[in-house]
């Protein structure tokens, strides 16, 4: 860190903002906190965005990157890269901030030698004004504090619940975790947490010092009807790695109620343990992905050995369950291919195509 670098580094990301950045850049200036750093992140938009940042570059507290759009991973990834603060405020460009956002987290961090802290959210909406009644996003962010071994589990079964928006983090951490994933558009922040629970304390202050907007349209990148082939995509990659790393005391907390065997070893049976923990879940991908790992490790003769032995789990009970798993769903676009309306649905394009209709 630089001899007279800020405190506090403020990482604010956006695209195609531009009715929404000026009074996202004005709530980060008149911060009660004042030693801070702004780094503006522009990433490539093709609106009025850049013009209306470069009003505010009289103030030399912000430092400004415009790049080509690279997507928002590498947006703040950029911005983490070039901060010089001990902790990272993460913000948007079409979120606001109360003005004490950054008193309130740094005072807590630094008497409490937490590494990362979220904060509760207004929800508002595309003219600023408070969301009143209920909404889709007020069931995600404003939960009560978690032990670690509770956002594991939770994380694990339930998903994202943390507003990356309202994320403050010692810096040093997010650089050790290896910065956001670049391949990610939908799910980088939801990576990042995982990776983060594994080694630290994560706390949520139950006071509201962000308001997140919710646009409309549902033009909200992390709404859960946009890009959700992708999001389902990205979901698997992250949930094939999910339980690597995690400390097996973490892992026996976070999952006391979904153990085979509650007194498994470390080494083979723990890697056992996580496959079933997999196998056995609700849900269908989770399941999958439980059956790949047990795939490959019971060519292992080690591991096929103490499956067997412990878990009364060998190769014909994987062969039951491979007989049935369709995890390409191909059988099922077979069968759609091969139906009556899919054949008709075929030709009504050719027709289409040969009238010349658009």
């Amino acid at each position: 860190m630089a001899v007279n670098a800020p405190l506090v580094s403020v990482v604010m990301t956006t695209y195609n903002h531009e009715q929404y950045i000026a009074e996202a850049i004005k709530s980060v200036l008149a911060q009660t906190f004042t030693d801070f750093e702004f780094i503006i992140v522009n990433d490539g938009s093709t609106d009025q965005t850049d013009e209306i940042i470069q009003l505010f570059l009289d103030d030399k507290r912000i430092v400004y990157i415009f790049q080509e759009n690279q997507g928002p991973s590498a947006a703040v990834n950029n911005g983490i890269i070039k901060a010089e603060g001990k902790y990272i405020a993460l913000m948007s460009g079409d979120d606001v901030c109360y003005p004490d956002r950054l008193e309130k987290q740094y005072q807590y961090l630094e008497a409490t030698r937490t590494k990362i802290a979220f904060s509760w959210v207004d929800f508002i909406n595309d003219d600023s004004h408070l969301i009143m009644g209920n909404h889709f996003a007020k069931n995600f962010f404003n939960y009560q504090n978690k032990t670690r071994a509770e956002i594991l589990n939770h994380l694990f079964f339930q998903g994202n619940y943390l507003c990356s928006v309202t994320a403050f983090i010692d810096r040093e951490i997010i650089l050790e975790a290896g910065l956001f994933n670049l391949s990610s558009l939908q799910l980088q922040d939801f990576d990042m947490w995982i990776k983060l629970v594994k080694r630290y304390e994560i706390v949520i202050l139950p006071e509201k010092l962000i308001k997140y907007r919710v646009r409309r349209d549902n033009q909200n990148l992390s709404h859960p009807n946009n890009n959700s082939m992708r999001t389902y995509f990205e979901k698997y990659q992250i949930y094939r790695n999910f339980l690597d790393d995690v400390p097996i005391d973490l892992f026996k907390k976070a999952f006391v109620k979904n153990l085979t065997r509650d007194n498994f070893q470390d080494g083979i049976e723990y890697e056992l343990e996580k496959a079933f923990l997999y196998l056995n879940a609700n849900l269908t991908f989770l399941r999958n992905i439980g059956v790949e790992k047990l795939f490959n490790m019971l060519q292992n003769n080690s591991f096929l050995s103490i499956s067997k032995e412990k878990y009364g789990f060998g190769l014909p009970q994987l062969y039951e369950i491979t007989k049935n798993i369709d995890l390409t769903n191909s059988m099922k676009i077979t069968s759609i291919e091969s139906s009556k309306f899919w054949k008709i649905y075929r030709l009504l394009v050719q027709l289409k195509l040969k009238l010349g209709w658009k």
